[in-house]
């Protein structure tokens, strides 16, 4: 095969690429992993039951976004009134957090302790600003981080708190303070409002999966052609550009050669970097090495239960369940049932691709979701009618210390190809939203199309609305 743009990945950022090109005349080939468009944004049917990987809100601060939202998907675009919880030592707190319902929650003395802490953190300075646990240290006090912070982000994350960098939290909780919240509650003015504490969003009606669908046959109809099952084995370049792409058909184990003139790649940046032919330099390895992304799975069970609670996700902060967080997709949309008096949920847990919980059975896997909700109380096991799993690799880059100056040789190194762009969350090593994504691949596509110099490593995250 050959192809003047070859797209490596057909998630939200390679697919805006292939749409970009499209648009301006070309005939994009987009490869990817899985069976179908979307990446982590894909939506799962099963047995008529949609399920979303993990929950994926459509919103942004970006005008061209909002209209391509729209303009794909016209009146099937819900506008949901958010409502999410943390669940805590049997009590749910409200999140975003409220004033009054966290410290009737935590009580007399646990408010106590809580105001305590914050003040003496904040005002005596504790706490190392260049890690995730000093920075919330300092802005929120112990207390509050070690009830609302530090049990969920080390289940995320799968390392210590004084491990991650200040980054995540910075990207994460940027303008969200004690101040901003108490203003949040008597401020009637939107616009006032930290950016994580967003109250409604809009949603797909039958999930984000369906936007993808519609964008791919808007592509293909322009001349783009989609390859399932494809994973990048080796890129073969002569020093300065790209030659050849060697793909391999997960489904026959074929290889197949395909020459390029322009590579657009989201896979993961290390992997990209461990795929050059001839081996990039010792350093450049040993910097791909010291990248790593955190994988999760999600647990999606069907209950003969009409209602369970009013919240479309729920964080998972008890350390005494390895669950991280729950979704409820008939609360995201109830087009995502095909009946209302059953729930379906998606059960989430963080992991590595390397240890025994990602290699589990779909049974014990079941069987261990089912024990953690009843165990907090959300559901009984005798609600069970069906389940299955679902194993997402690659998910999520992990801030860990030092890991920009890692990135920064990536970069430097991959920049010598001249017709090699990297964008999107595994190209970028940022964790982005879909918005995001989709905006650095509209930027990539513009960038060699040529007319535009578009920084995709800039984008801001005051781009898009960020939460974990």
């Amino acid at each position: 095969m050959e192809t003047k743009y070859l797209i490596v990945g057909a998630g939200p950022a390679g697919m805006a690429s292939a749409y970009e090109l499209a648009k301006a005349g070309h005939k994009p080939v987009v490869l990817d992993i899985e069976e179908q468009a979307g990446g982590i944004c894909r939506t799962l049917d099963h047995q008529g039951y949609l399920f979303d990987i993990g929950g994926h809100r459509f919103l942004t601060k970006s005008k061209e976004i909002q209209e391509l939202w729209r303009g794909i998907m016209g009146s099937d675009l819900l506008r949901v009134k958010r409502l999410s919880r943390i669940y805590y030592r049997y009590r749910f707190f409200s999140y975003p957090l409220k004033f009054f319902d966290t410290f009737l929650k935590l009580g007399l003395w646990g408010s106590g302790k809580a105001i305590s802490s914050l003040l003496w953190c904040k005002y005596r300075k504790r706490g190392d600003l260049k890690t995730f646990e000093g920075w919330v240290t300092r802005n929120f006090g112990r207390e509050l981080y070690k009830v609302f912070f530090e049990h969920y982000t080390e289940k995320v994350w799968g390392i210590p708190c004084t491990n991650l960098s200040a980054d995540w939290a910075e990207q994460r909780l940027r303008g969200l303070s004690l101040k901003s919240l108490l203003r949040s509650i008597f401020s009637l003015n939107e616009k006032k409002r930290p950016k994580t504490l967003t109250e409604e969003f809009l949603y797909p009606r039958t999930g984000p999966g369906e936007f993808f669908k519609r964008f791919q046959a808007d592509i293909e109809r322009r001349g783009g052609r989609f390859f399932w099952g494809r994973k990048i084995v080796e890129l073969k370049t002569d020093g300065k550009k790209v030659i050849s792409v060697i793909a391999q058909d997960l489904r026959d184990g074929n290889l197949e050669e395909i020459r390029v003139e322009k590579v657009c790649s989201t896979m993961p940046l290390p992997l990209l970097a461990r795929a050059l032919d001839p081996k990039a330099p010792a350093e450049v390895l040993k910097a791909s090495e010291a990248l790593r992304f955190r994988s999760f799975l999600v647990v999606n069970v069907v209950l003969n239960v009409e209602k369970l609670f009013p919240d479309q996700w729920i964080y998972i902060q008890d350390p005494d369940v390895r669950m991280g967080r729950i979704q409820n997709y008939k609360n995201w949309s109830p087009a995502m049932v095909p009946d209302l008096t059953r729930t379906s949920l998606g059960l989430e847990y963080f992991c590595d691709e390397d240890d025994d919980f990602w290699s589990k059975s779909d049974v014990d896997l079941i069987d261990l979701a089912m024990s953690e909700l009843q165990k907090i109380g959300i559901a009984s096991r005798k609600n069970l009618i069906n389940g299955f799993v679902v194993r997402i690799p690659h998910a999520y880059p992990i801030y860990s210390m030092g890991y920009m100056e890692n990135v920064k040789v990536l970069r430097n190194y991959l920049e010598r190809f001249e017709n090699l762009k990297t964008f999107g969350r595994g190209g970028l090593f940022r964790y982005d939203n879909a918005d995001h994504a989709l905006l650095s691949g509209l930027w990539t596509a513009r960038n060699i199309l040529g007319g535009a110099d578009c920084d995709v490593w800039g984008i801001q995250a005051d781009t898009s609305y960020l939460e974990s």
